[in-house]
């Protein structure tokens, strides 16, 4: 039995599969098993894989459900204590197997080790951006339901699937992705806003994650379709533990905010203004809500902003992070 297993969800990626599955071949860390579950590829993705003859990898076969039950059958078929997740676009840097194991090895009251990631095609660390939101490497997160929601919305976004190592036996338990109504957008986050909310949580870097943005079908944030608990809010609540519901309920409150006030920026004022009518809690969050509603008001002209910041701005926070000595090179 490995020491980690590996799940990888693939779907239509012939041209990129390989490169993700290689990435992992090239990691420090060589006891690992890799379950590749192909949901129902028309392509050649899974031919490829197969053609690699690598022992250590498996491929599952099953009609296209979607995401989460593809996911879900890696998971459910790992056997090792330890489970990571990588997209069939994306890719990991060799150390990032041997970063997230001696994390556990060191912390034995760690649920989750979540490393800090790059966004390409820019080549930008996320490092910086996320230590202004408070999340740090080396420093660990444990919500007790007392935490400002804000705080705690942020260190829950920041569980992505590519940058997560989860206790097998733990990620099993919460019942692994969402998998509902073929749901092809948020399952992920389901998936880490139940566990983030039982776990403690241990940030670690440098940066070994590679996110690529441009080979993403949804990467255009704000145009995404909602998250299901935003339709339906207690998909979140009603397996959440009681000394907890209530920091559950604001924190769904600020994630609606957050994406009312993205979806204004980008011009898409009624969608914006149903989810401030449908969650009337997020008044509660001062500043942040009346920024959103000038946003919405003025939201024919942020959009020409927004956009010409979207041109220039990867650019600016590249030569920012440069002279921070952050390098943003990936590598």
């Amino acid at each position: 039995m490995a020491r980690v297993d590996i799940v990888m969800a693939l779907y239509n990626k012939s041209r990129t599969v390989l490169r993700s599955v290689e990435s992992i071949r090239r990691q420090t860390f060589t006891d690992w098993r890799l379950i590749v579950v192909d949901d129902g590829s028309t392509d050649d993705g899974p031919a490829q894989v197969q053609s690699l003859g690598d022992s250590r990898i498996e491929l599952i076969r099953q009609a296209n459900g979607g995401p989460g039950p593809a996911r879900n059958a890696g998971l459910f078929g790992a056997r090792a204590p330890l489970v990571a997740f990588l997209d069939a676009d994306d890719e990991w840097m060799p150390g990032y197997l041997s970063n997230s194991v001696s994390a556990f090895e060191s912390n034995p009251d760690v649920g989750i080790v979540a490393s800090m990631y790059y966004e390409w095609p820019h080549r930008m660390d996320m490092t910086w951006r996320w230590g202004r939101r408070g999340i740090r490497p080396g420093t660990k997160y444990r919500l007790t339901g007392d935490e400002d929601p804000v705080r705690a919305d942020w260190i829950l976004s920041f569980l992505h699937t590519d940058t997560t190592m989860i206790r097998t036996d733990l990620a099993q338990r919460v019942g692994g992705f969402y998998a509902e109504n073929r749901c092809l957008l948020g399952e992920d986050t389901i998936f880490f806003m139940r566990l983030g909310i039982r776990t403690t949580i241990l940030a670690v870097g440098p940066a070994a994650v590679i996110h690529h943005r441009e080979d993403s079908g949804l990467s255009h944030y704000a145009e995404r379709p909602l998250p299901p608990f935003l339709l339906d809010p207690q998909i979140l609540l009603r397996d959440c533990p009681d000394y907890r519901r209530g920091l559950m309920e604001n924190i769904i409150n600020h994630i609606a905010l957050r994406i009312a006030r993205d979806k204004a920026r980008n011009g898409l004022k009624p969608q914006a203004q149903d989810l401030l009518r449908r969650f009337p809690a997020t008044r509660q969050f001062g500043g942040e809500y009346v920024c959103c509603r000038v946003t919405i008001a003025l939201s024919r002209w942020i959009t020409i902003w927004v956009r010409f910041k979207g041109f220039i701005g990867p650019r600016v926070r590249n030569q920012w992070g440069k002279l921070r000595g952050i390098s943003a090179s990936g590598r």
